[in-house]
């Protein structure tokens, strides 16, 4: 019979971290699941601990790449496509959660028949697994904070509301989602080309066809750590990173939904890595979105030079 939960864990030279992820997810008191192991050609010692589990009557499939995708979401995709289950959870390598999580966000997400995404509150910890962060301050900028309480919230509104602003789905190890939400065009060409906005982007468009749940019980532990992939430090990555924000809210805006704030905020950094000279440069205008008009973008930036001058 198919398990009801499909659990994908895509890893790439999480070695150190292996252990406790694949424990707190084949220790789940919910056990109606399958595992899909996926490595992205590690070249540290990941293969050796998870050749451990392979043969765990649990795992339907253990794949090592012959080369490196370079992309996360190149993994989700493949997961996805594997999937026997309903429900997809994708439990990130380097996370852990408590044993609790599948028992808790099945029974959440199965009390009607509308929620196609359910998640829980976030906890940061370092390497050793240490507290760092109650992730309820990631939100604490909106009034009220929904997220000091569980939820549901039609999804529309939700992206409107709230995924406009930022991704407030802040670890995908948190969450839990329908596979039939899944198309072929969620995993678009630019979605799988991205390195730090591909969650986000990939949420808004499942969110779009189903209700959201939240649960304010913190049940998830997100790793920080030298090699999280959303850390962006030198300007290279900063640009990547909108640039890749950029895309996000072109597709947010096809389906007629935009956020001016937000979208000024991102003309904003986008400035300031850049000095003046570059305005005459087309990689200044790259940031530009369509519906912005050319004057406004250009009007917007002398603003922004007067203010700092």
């Amino acid at each position: 019979m198919n398990p009801k939960v499909s659990i994908i864990i895509p890893n790439y030279n999480h070695e150190q971290f292996l252990v406790q992820r694949l424990e707190s997810v084949f220790n789940q008191t919910f056990q109606d699941f399958e595992v899909i192991l996926l490595d992205d050609k590690s070249t540290d010692d990941s293969l050796i601990i998870l050749q451990q589990y392979a043969n765990h009557p649990k795992v339907s499939h253990f794949i090592v790449n012959d080369k490196n995708s370079g992309s996360t979401f190149k993994q989700w995709q493949k997961g996805i496509q594997l999937a026997n289950g309903n429900f997809i959870w994708i439990a990130e390598s380097d996370d852990f959660c408590e044993l609790s999580f599948l028992s808790k966000m099945i029974n959440h997400i199965e009390a009607d028949a509308a929620i196609g995404i359910a998640y829980c509150q976030t906890n940061d910890v370092d390497e050793k697994g240490l507290f760092l962060n109650d992730r309820v301050n990631y939100t604490k900028g909106f009034e009220p904070n929904i997220w000091e309480m569980n939820f549901l919230y039609d999804g529309q509104k939700f992206v409107e509301s709230y995924f406009s602003f930022f991704n407030v789905i802040p670890n995908a190890s948190a969450v839990i989602f329908k596979k039939n939400l899944v198309d072929n065009s969620c995993f678009s060409e630019s979605l799988v080309q991205m390195k730090m906005c591909g969650d986000w982007y990939f949420w808004i468009k499942i969110a779009l066809k189903s209700k959201i749940f939240f649960l304010s019980e913190t049940l998830n532990y997100f790793r920080e750590h030298q090699s999280v992939s959303r850390n962006h430090f030198d300007n290279t990555k900063k640009r990547r990173r909108l640039l890749e924000e950029k895309e996000v809210r072109f597709f947010m805006q096809s389906v007629k939904i935009s956020n001016s704030q937000a979208e000024w905020l991102l003309y904003d950094k986008w400035f300031n890595l850049h000095s003046y000279k570059t305005v005459f440069y087309k990689s200044f205008y790259d940031i530009k979105l369509k519906q912005t008009p050319l004057y406004f973008f250009l009007k917007m930036y002398i603003q922004r030079q007067g203010r700092i001058n």
